[in-house]
Protein backbone atom coordinates (compact mmCIF):
# COMPACT_ATOMS: atom_id res chain seq x y z
CA UNK A 1 0.00 0.00 0.00
CA UNK A 2 1.30 3.10 -1.32
CA UNK A 3 1.49 6.04 1.55
CA UNK A 4 -1.05 8.16 -0.76
CA UNK A 5 -2.90 5.47 -0.53
CA UNK A 6 -2.68 5.04 2.99
CA UNK A 7 -3.80 8.65 3.86
CA UNK A 8 -7.08 8.39 1.54
CA UNK A 9 -8.39 5.73 3.74
CA UNK A 10 -6.91 7.29 6.40
CA UNK A 11 -9.44 10.23 5.38
CA UNK A 12 -12.30 7.88 3.69
CA UNK A 13 -15.73 8.31 5.56
CA UNK A 14 -16.67 4.48 5.36
CA UNK A 15 -13.25 3.74 7.06
CA UNK A 16 -13.59 6.24 9.49
CA UNK A 17 -17.19 4.82 10.34
CA UNK A 18 -16.03 1.52 10.89
CA UNK A 19 -13.21 3.28 13.27
CA UNK A 20 -15.67 4.91 15.22
CA UNK A 21 -17.77 1.67 16.05
CA UNK A 22 -14.88 -0.05 16.78
CA UNK A 23 -13.97 3.19 19.20
CA UNK A 24 -17.51 3.08 20.61
CA UNK A 25 -17.08 -1.15 21.35
CA UNK A 26 -13.77 -0.57 22.91
CA UNK A 27 -14.87 2.21 25.01
CA UNK A 28 -17.77 -0.34 26.34
CA UNK A 29 -20.73 1.11 24.90
CA UNK A 30 -23.69 -1.49 24.98
CA UNK A 31 -24.12 -3.62 22.62
CA UNK A 32 -27.57 -2.07 21.80
CA UNK A 33 -26.27 1.79 21.60
CA UNK A 34 -23.75 0.19 18.89
CA UNK A 35 -26.54 -1.77 17.16
CA UNK A 36 -28.11 1.94 16.83
CA UNK A 37 -25.11 4.03 15.66
CA UNK A 38 -24.03 1.11 13.48
CA UNK A 39 -27.83 1.15 11.93
CA UNK A 40 -27.87 5.14 11.37
CA UNK A 41 -24.67 5.05 10.22
CA UNK A 42 -24.96 2.69 7.67
CA UNK A 43 -28.03 4.91 6.47
CA UNK A 44 -25.93 7.79 6.58
CA UNK A 45 -23.27 6.08 4.31
CA UNK A 46 -25.71 5.16 1.94
CA UNK A 47 -27.76 8.68 1.34
CA UNK A 48 -23.78 10.04 0.83
CA UNK A 49 -22.79 7.20 -1.97
CA UNK A 50 -26.51 8.02 -3.61
CA UNK A 51 -26.36 12.11 -3.50
CA UNK A 52 -22.61 11.50 -4.24
CA UNK A 53 -21.02 13.02 -1.47
CA UNK A 54 -17.15 13.09 -1.26
CA UNK A 55 -15.46 10.27 -0.08
CA UNK A 56 -12.72 12.41 2.07
CA UNK A 57 -14.55 13.29 4.88
CA UNK A 58 -12.58 16.58 4.86
CA UNK A 59 -14.91 17.56 2.20
CA UNK A 60 -18.23 17.13 3.40
CA UNK A 61 -20.14 20.32 4.03
CA UNK A 62 -23.22 21.88 5.84
CA UNK A 63 -24.75 20.98 2.26
CA UNK A 64 -24.24 17.71 2.06
CA UNK A 65 -25.60 17.46 6.12
CA UNK A 66 -28.52 19.22 4.72
CA UNK A 67 -28.76 17.21 1.93
CA UNK A 68 -28.65 14.11 4.26
CA UNK A 69 -30.96 15.16 6.61
CA UNK A 70 -33.60 16.05 3.66
CA UNK A 71 -33.82 12.63 2.66
CA UNK A 72 -34.49 11.46 6.37
CA UNK A 73 -37.44 13.80 6.45
CA UNK A 74 -38.71 12.89 3.06
CA UNK A 75 -38.78 9.50 3.74
CA UNK A 76 -41.70 9.60 6.36
CA UNK A 77 -39.35 9.07 9.11
CA UNK A 78 -41.02 10.46 12.90
CA UNK A 79 -39.68 13.35 14.71
CA UNK A 80 -38.15 11.48 17.24
CA UNK A 81 -36.30 9.51 14.57
CA UNK A 82 -35.16 12.62 12.39
CA UNK A 83 -33.85 13.47 15.64
CA UNK A 84 -32.02 10.56 16.43
CA UNK A 85 -30.66 10.53 13.04
CA UNK A 86 -29.51 14.07 13.34
CA UNK A 87 -27.88 13.21 16.67
CA UNK A 88 -26.32 10.05 16.06
CA UNK A 89 -24.00 11.20 12.85
CA UNK A 90 -22.84 14.62 14.35
CA UNK A 91 -22.00 12.32 17.44
CA UNK A 92 -19.56 10.72 14.53
CA UNK A 93 -18.05 13.89 13.08
CA UNK A 94 -17.59 15.68 16.47
CA UNK A 95 -15.30 12.56 17.37
CA UNK A 96 -13.47 13.18 13.75
CA UNK A 97 -12.71 16.61 15.00
CA UNK A 98 -11.71 15.82 18.25
CA UNK A 99 -9.18 13.36 16.87
CA UNK A 100 -7.91 15.18 14.35
CA UNK A 101 -9.53 13.93 11.49
CA UNK A 102 -11.60 17.34 10.17
CA UNK A 103 -10.26 20.48 11.27
CA UNK A 104 -14.17 21.79 11.81
CA UNK A 105 -17.43 19.63 12.07
CA UNK A 106 -20.29 20.56 9.42
CA UNK A 107 -22.68 20.53 11.66
CA UNK A 108 -21.47 22.82 14.04
CA UNK A 109 -24.05 25.09 13.12
CA UNK A 110 -26.77 23.06 11.93
CA UNK A 111 -29.80 22.66 14.50
CA UNK A 112 -31.63 19.50 15.35
CA UNK A 113 -35.12 19.10 14.75
CA UNK A 114 -37.06 20.50 18.30
CA UNK A 115 -38.91 17.53 19.46
CA UNK A 116 -42.52 18.69 21.10
CA UNK A 117 -42.31 18.64 24.93
CA UNK A 118 -44.99 15.54 25.40
CA UNK A 119 -46.70 15.18 29.02
CA UNK A 120 -46.47 11.92 29.91
CA UNK A 121 -49.51 10.16 31.15
CA UNK A 122 -48.91 7.50 34.05
CA UNK A 123 -51.13 4.82 34.50
CA UNK A 124 -53.66 5.57 37.67
CA UNK A 125 -53.98 3.63 40.37
CA UNK A 126 -57.01 2.05 38.87
CA UNK A 127 -55.21 1.18 36.12
CA UNK A 128 -52.56 -0.60 38.19
CA UNK A 129 -55.33 -2.39 40.11
CA UNK A 130 -56.81 -3.80 37.03
CA UNK A 131 -53.62 -5.25 35.92
CA UNK A 132 -52.66 -7.27 39.22
CA UNK A 133 -56.68 -8.16 39.21
CA UNK A 134 -55.76 -9.86 36.18
CA UNK A 135 -52.86 -12.36 37.62
CA UNK A 136 -54.53 -15.44 38.81
CA UNK A 137 -51.80 -16.08 41.84
CA UNK A 138 -52.91 -19.51 41.68
CA UNK A 139 -50.59 -20.60 39.21
CA UNK A 140 -47.16 -20.10 38.88
CA UNK A 141 -47.30 -17.14 35.75
CA UNK A 142 -50.26 -15.42 37.72
CA UNK A 143 -47.60 -14.80 41.05
CA UNK A 144 -44.70 -14.34 38.29
CA UNK A 145 -46.37 -11.17 36.82
CA UNK A 146 -47.80 -9.88 39.70
CA UNK A 147 -44.39 -9.87 41.05
CA UNK A 148 -42.80 -8.41 37.86
CA UNK A 149 -45.90 -5.75 37.48
CA UNK A 150 -44.93 -4.38 41.59
CA UNK A 151 -41.08 -4.57 40.74
CA UNK A 152 -41.50 -2.07 38.02
CA UNK A 153 -44.09 0.02 39.39
CA UNK A 154 -41.81 0.45 43.03
CA UNK A 155 -38.70 0.32 41.35
CA UNK A 156 -38.68 2.38 37.97
CA UNK A 157 -36.25 -0.56 36.38
CA UNK A 158 -36.42 -0.23 32.55
CA UNK A 159 -37.92 -3.22 31.13
CA UNK A 160 -33.97 -4.94 29.96
CA UNK A 161 -32.69 -4.04 33.37
CA UNK A 162 -35.62 -6.15 35.10
CA UNK A 163 -34.79 -9.26 32.85
CA UNK A 164 -31.39 -9.85 33.32
CA UNK A 165 -31.79 -9.39 37.24
CA UNK A 166 -30.39 -12.94 38.97
CA UNK A 167 -31.96 -14.27 41.96
CA UNK A 168 -27.85 -13.01 43.43
CA UNK A 169 -28.85 -9.61 42.76
CA UNK A 170 -32.14 -9.55 44.79
CA UNK A 171 -31.88 -8.98 48.88
CA UNK A 172 -35.45 -9.71 50.34
CA UNK A 173 -34.71 -9.35 53.26
CA UNK A 174 -33.09 -5.45 52.76
CA UNK A 175 -35.38 -4.90 50.64
CA UNK A 176 -32.90 -3.86 47.56
CA UNK A 177 -32.20 -4.81 43.71
CA UNK A 178 -28.75 -4.60 42.35
CA UNK A 179 -29.30 -3.29 38.58
CA UNK A 180 -26.12 -4.50 37.34
CA UNK A 181 -27.11 -3.67 33.37
CA UNK A 182 -28.11 -0.39 33.50
CA UNK A 183 -28.25 1.54 30.63
CA UNK A 184 -24.69 2.61 29.52
CA UNK A 185 -23.54 -0.04 31.74
CA UNK A 186 -23.96 2.16 35.05
CA UNK A 187 -25.12 -0.18 37.96
CA UNK A 188 -27.43 0.92 40.10
CA UNK A 189 -29.22 -0.19 43.99
CA UNK A 190 -32.85 -0.18 44.02
CA UNK A 191 -35.10 -0.30 46.73
CA UNK A 192 -38.67 -1.75 46.94
CA UNK A 193 -41.64 -1.72 49.02
CA UNK A 194 -43.41 -4.27 51.56
CA UNK A 195 -46.12 -4.86 48.95
CA UNK A 196 -43.65 -5.45 46.17
CA UNK A 197 -41.30 -7.93 48.55
CA UNK A 198 -44.23 -10.06 49.40
CA UNK A 199 -44.85 -10.92 45.98
CA UNK A 200 -41.98 -11.90 45.00
CA UNK A 201 -41.62 -13.85 48.43
CA UNK A 202 -44.71 -15.81 46.90
CA UNK A 203 -43.44 -16.13 43.75
CA UNK A 204 -40.01 -17.99 45.15
CA UNK A 205 -41.65 -19.86 47.69
CA UNK A 206 -44.58 -21.17 45.86
CA UNK A 207 -43.16 -21.47 42.18
CA UNK A 208 -39.30 -20.37 41.70
CA UNK A 209 -37.69 -21.58 43.95
CA UNK A 210 -33.78 -20.66 45.30
CA UNK A 211 -32.04 -21.92 42.42
CA UNK A 212 -28.99 -19.68 41.37
CA UNK A 213 -30.13 -17.64 38.02
CA UNK A 214 -32.13 -15.49 36.58
CA UNK A 215 -35.13 -14.17 39.06
CA UNK A 216 -37.88 -13.85 36.57
CA UNK A 217 -38.27 -17.45 34.26
CA UNK A 218 -40.27 -18.06 31.27
CA UNK A 219 -42.51 -21.20 31.62
CA UNK A 220 -39.54 -23.18 29.83
CA UNK A 221 -37.08 -22.27 33.19
CA UNK A 222 -35.63 -19.60 31.14
CA UNK A 223 -34.81 -16.17 31.36
CA UNK A 224 -37.89 -14.15 30.95
CA UNK A 225 -37.55 -12.18 27.38
CA UNK A 226 -37.90 -8.52 27.02
CA UNK A 227 -40.61 -8.80 24.35
CA UNK A 228 -42.52 -12.04 26.69
CA UNK A 229 -42.50 -8.93 29.61
CA UNK A 230 -44.72 -6.49 26.86
CA UNK A 231 -46.46 -9.53 25.41
CA UNK A 232 -48.09 -10.59 29.17
CA UNK A 233 -48.85 -6.91 30.25
CA UNK A 234 -50.70 -6.09 26.90
CA UNK A 235 -52.87 -9.11 27.34
CA UNK A 236 -53.45 -8.24 31.25
CA UNK A 237 -54.00 -4.68 29.87
CA UNK A 238 -56.52 -5.91 27.14
CA UNK A 239 -58.11 -7.95 29.88
CA UNK A 240 -58.89 -5.10 32.55
CA UNK A 241 -59.63 -2.30 30.01
CA UNK A 242 -56.14 -0.59 30.16
CA UNK A 243 -55.49 1.52 27.15
CA UNK A 244 -51.46 2.05 25.98
CA UNK A 245 -50.01 -0.77 27.98
CA UNK A 246 -46.41 0.06 27.96
CA UNK A 247 -43.55 -1.23 29.78
CA UNK A 248 -41.76 2.13 30.28
CA UNK A 249 -45.30 3.72 31.70
CA UNK A 250 -44.26 2.18 34.97
CA UNK A 251 -41.13 4.27 35.10
CA UNK A 252 -43.49 7.35 33.98
CA UNK A 253 -45.48 6.54 37.18
CA UNK A 254 -43.09 5.87 39.22
CA UNK A 255 -41.06 8.90 38.76
CA UNK A 256 -44.25 11.35 38.82
CA UNK A 257 -46.13 9.43 41.96
CA UNK A 258 -42.82 9.64 43.65
CA UNK A 259 -42.49 13.56 43.11
CA UNK A 260 -46.17 13.91 43.99
CA UNK A 261 -45.42 12.21 47.58
CA UNK A 262 -42.21 14.95 47.74
CA UNK A 263 -39.62 12.17 46.67
CA UNK A 264 -36.18 14.71 46.15
CA UNK A 265 -35.56 14.92 42.08
CA UNK A 266 -32.01 13.87 43.22
CA UNK A 267 -33.42 10.60 44.19
CA UNK A 268 -35.66 9.91 41.74
CA UNK A 269 -32.90 10.60 39.05
CA UNK A 270 -30.69 7.87 40.88
CA UNK A 271 -33.25 5.61 41.43
CA UNK A 272 -34.45 5.61 37.78
CA UNK A 273 -30.54 5.39 36.90
CA UNK A 274 -30.36 8.92 34.79
CA UNK A 275 -27.07 10.66 34.15
CA UNK A 276 -28.74 14.13 34.37
CA UNK A 277 -32.09 15.25 35.83
CA UNK A 278 -33.48 16.68 32.52
CA UNK A 279 -35.49 13.33 32.35
CA UNK A 280 -36.76 13.78 35.48
CA UNK A 281 -38.08 17.56 34.70
CA UNK A 282 -40.05 15.73 32.10
CA UNK A 283 -41.44 13.71 34.71
CA UNK A 284 -42.43 16.70 37.19
CA UNK A 285 -44.18 18.60 33.77
CA UNK A 286 -46.42 15.82 34.24
CA UNK A 287 -47.16 16.23 37.90
CA UNK A 288 -47.03 19.97 37.39
CA UNK A 289 -49.66 20.12 34.87
CA UNK A 290 -52.08 18.15 36.93
CA UNK A 291 -51.46 20.75 40.04
CA UNK A 292 -52.01 23.25 37.73
CA UNK A 293 -55.56 21.39 36.79
CA UNK A 294 -56.65 21.15 40.06
CA UNK A 295 -55.37 24.84 41.10
CA UNK A 296 -57.77 25.61 38.21
CA UNK A 297 -60.78 24.43 40.28
CA UNK A 298 -60.70 27.28 42.32
CA UNK A 299 -59.66 30.06 40.06
CA UNK A 300 -62.17 28.99 36.64
CA UNK A 301 -62.75 32.26 34.73
CA UNK A 302 -65.45 31.15 33.49
CA UNK A 303 -66.93 29.84 36.72
CA UNK A 304 -66.52 32.71 38.96
CA UNK A 305 -67.51 35.30 35.83
CA UNK A 306 -71.11 35.78 38.16
CA UNK A 307 -69.13 37.11 41.03
CA UNK A 308 -67.38 39.68 38.61
CA UNK A 309 -71.41 40.16 37.04
CA UNK A 310 -72.46 40.47 40.96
Amino acid sequence: MTTQTAVKQDQDLGSLIHLYLLRCQVEGKSPNTIIAYRETLTKFQGIAQEEGFPEDVRAITPAHIYAYLGRIGSNGASLETRHRRHREVRFLFSWLKRMGYIEESPFAQIKNIRLPQKIVQPYTAEEIGRLLAGCDTRFYWGARNRAVILVLLDTGVRRTELVNLDLADLDLEGQRLRVLHGKGNKQRVVRFGARAKEAVEDYLQRFRGREPGPLFLSRHGTRMSSHSVLIFLRRLGKQGGVEKVKVHRFRHTFATWAIENEARELDVQYLLGHSSPAMVRRYSATYDAEKAARAHERFSPADRMGERLG
